[in-house]
């Protein structure tokens, strides 16, 4: 059919106009097909809207390296796993009877001076749990459960801590310890009174 010189040609039918890329194809300024965004799994949402369940979300669908940790649980909380009556009862069973056997040596080194062979027993007992903690970060009867001693926030205890939590034990140990446990038992973070006025925590390893 004769076209007249300056009427514009219109496409054959079926075709998009001149000038715009076929449906399907790779839009100008986009890196991806729509075949590309489907295999990812990313959907665009309408125009206009953001997806605010969702976190950024960096090529192909993926999260953004290192972003993956700011809208969940803060650093260093979920290591604590904080010990309850149970263990510590069998931790500090384990370090009496590691006492006991020391002070059965100094009963019979100092046998002619029972008062003597007592007051270095209680020295070396207060002492054992101070540094053992201080240094160790536990004594021998928490090591072999697997537990130790941790500021509330996780950072090790600093011998101040350690002096302050064991010398109140003398508190929390009247009536076979009873005041102690009563004291983890109605403590969120499972204080004895030692653990409240340090600021520590007995957590797992």
């Amino acid at each position: 059919m004769y076209n007249e010189p300056n009427q514009p040609q219109q496409p054959p039918s079926g075709e998009p106009p001149y000038g715009q890329p076929p449906y399907g194809s790779q839009q100008p300024n986009s890196p991806y097909t729509d075949q590309q965004y489907q295999q990812s799994g990313y959907q665009q949402p309408p125009y206009g809207q953001q997806q605010y369940d969702q976190p950024p979300q960096g090529q192909w669908g993926q999260q953004q390296y290192g972003q993956q940790q700011y809208w969940q649980q803060p650093y260093g909380q979920a290591q604590l796993q904080y010990v309850g009556v149970g263990l510590r009862f069998l931790a500090v069973l384990i370090d009496s009877i590691i006492i006991g056997v020391v002070a059965g040596i100094l009963t019979f080194l100092f046998r002619d001076a029972p008062g003597l062979s007592g007051f270095l027993t209680a020295i070396i007992a207060i002492g054992y749990f101070i540094v053992m903690e201080a240094t160790q970060g536990a004594t021998l009867g928490k090591m072999a459960l697997g537990l130790r001693v941790v500021k509330t926030n996780g950072a090790p205890i600093t011998w101040t801590d350690s002096i302050i939590r064991n010398l109140l034990r003398i508190i929390d140990s009247l009536f076979f310890y009873l005041v102690g446990a009563i004291l983890i038992w109605t403590s969120p973070l499972k204080q004895r009174l030692g653990d409240r006025v340090a600021n520590t925590v007995v957590v797992r390893r």
